[in-house]
């Protein structure tokens, strides 16, 4: 068998000991969603790159993408893989003994019915680089890619073509140690529109929660 794909949920973020203090907050067990889970793994076309090492040699084997979850799709992630698709997750733990479910398949046409009753709501990223630097020396060409799930990769065919990639570039020696991309005066650009779920009830609320948080740690720490 070959794994396709890969994601971690971490516990720290799923679940907390709550505090030791005999008046301190109550912890909880694991829990997450419902919620979209993504999956990325290698490109398909990794096979047939020349070199891809640490996500930057191969072409286009550096990308940004986002993933579902609370965010609003995306936050803007740096990952060495490729998405390959998503799960709709419900996670709780209880204790004592298992009641002895198992594993069921949706039917199809349940999915088909569920779906045209899910509003969805159009997001769109603008991505400008303004320096490449660091990069490994080579004979290759670089460039960037930008992408939203399977949206702006070039090597789905399931979505619509997005000026998501930037122009290939030879990168050159700094003179030093390192090399870089000769962009200069002229910042590449590149921008995706995506369609998905609109949960802003969720994600709104979330952010503010946050935005909250990192006020008081800021104020207070």
């Amino acid at each position: 068998s070959r794994v396709l794909a890969t994601a971690t949920l971490h516990l720290s973020q799923i679940s907390s000991a709550g505090a030791e203090l005999e008046e301190g907050t109550p912890g909880f067990l694991p829990c997450f969603g419902p919620s979209f889970l993504p999956f990325y793994g290698p490109r398909p076309d990794s096979a047939r790159t020349p070199s891809n090492v640490s996500g930057w040699q191969g072409g286009d084997s550096t990308h940004f993408w986002g993933g579902g979850g609370e965010h609003p799709p995306p936050p803007l992630v740096i990952l060495q893989g490729a998405y390959r698709g998503r799960v709709l997750l419900e996670l709780s733990t209880h204790m004592g003994t298992p009641d002895g479910r198992q594993r069921d398949t949706i039917a199809p046409e349940d999915i088909a019915r569920v779906q045209r009753h899910l509003p969805r709501h159009r997001f769109g990223l603008c991505g400008i680089f303004y320096s490449a630097t660091m990069v490994p020396a080579g004979p290759e060409l670089l460039r960037f890619e930008l992408s939203l799930g399977n949206y702006g990769d070039t090597g789905d065919v399931t979505c619509k073509p997005a000026a998501s990639v930037t122009a290939h570039g030879c990168p050159l020696f700094d003179g030093n140690r390192y090399h870089y991309l000769p962009w200069y005066g002229d910042k590449p650009v590149a921008a995706v529109t995506s369609s998905w779920e609109d949960a802003s009830h969720r994600w709104d609320a979330l952010n503010l929660l946050r935005a909250l948080c990192r006020r008081l740690v800021s104020t207070h720490g």
